[in-house]
């Protein structure tokens, strides 16, 4: 079951860690870079780019995809500061949520996000509205973690309480489910394993929280953890040979696209 998210606490994770996101998000670059292959549109097309963060990826839909017109929301108003100092200054930055986006019905050709859309409440309203804004046959293109992000830390933690301390996410069959719900055409789904080496488990819970992206459901723990459980859940978490520790990130690629 997924874990109800706490819409305020994400809009003020995410502002919190617009300083230390370009410094940390590298696996957030490295899978925006292979997301920008999927898209497919004209060059004049208008593109909205959801959970748009510091820019990155909306730098990418300009300078690799050769997009011409493009709009880049996000829910944290410190991210789109730092992202107006990366991207073109006729790219309009608006300040919204993604289930709730603010535009007419029919209005872009392309909807786009990379590795923001497991941050929405309820998925299903979100594509819903997707859809809504999006012309004949426009298309949808994001990437977002799947259900077997982050194991190791899970089953650690585990160890230590019932609480979660780690959000959970959609597989890739409850994805695809959503989006035929939502009346999408030609899905077409893609999951992808990557794994990064930390030298401790404290390592990679600092780079979670300098993303943003440490726990945000409602059903955590909302006391202040303790030395000793920290520790407790350090010393389940596996060690590699080498010394170092593993975080197994599942990345689902989607495609679809609107009726015609």
């Amino acid at each position: 079951m997924i874990s109800v998210l706490d819409k305020k606490q994400i809009q003020q994770s995410f502002g919190y860690a617009s300083q230390s996101y370009d410094g940390m998000a590298t696996l957030q670059r490295r899978v925006g870079r292979q997301l920008i292959n999927k898209v497919s549109l004209a060059n004049d097309a208008l593109v909205l780019d959801v959970g748009c963060g510091t820019g990155f990826f909306t730098q990418q839909l300009r300078e690799v995809a050769g997009l011409e017109n493009i709009l880049a929301l996000d829910i944290a108003l410190p991210m789109l500061l730092k992202a107006q100092q990366r991207v073109a200054a006729n790219v309009p930055l608006i300040c919204a949520d993604a289930e709730q986006l603010p535009f007419i019905d029919h209005c872009v050709a392309g909807v786009v996000s990379n590795l923001a859309l497991q941050w929405c409440a309820n998925l299903d309203v979100m594509f819903v509205d997707v859809k809504r804004v999006l012309q004949s046959k426009g298309q949808f293109v994001f990437s977002t973690f799947g259900a077997s992000a982050l194991h190791e830390l899970k089953t650690a933690w585990a160890v230590v309480d019932d609480y979660p301390h780690v959000n959970e996410f959609f597989s890739l069959a409850e994805i695809g489910a959503k989006l035929q719900a939502a009346g999408f055409v030609d899905v077409q789904l893609e999951r992808r394993i990557y794994r990064n080496k930390y030298a401790s488990v404290i390592e990679l819970m600092r780079e979670l929280k300098g993303i943003g992206a440490h726990n945000v459901s409602h059903q955590r723990n909302k006391a202040l953890t303790s030395k000793g459980q920290i520790q407790a859940m350090c010393a389940a978490y596996p060690v590699d040979t080498d010394g170092q520790i593993t975080a197994s990130f599942e990345i689902i690629y989607v495609q679809v696209r609107n009726k015609g």
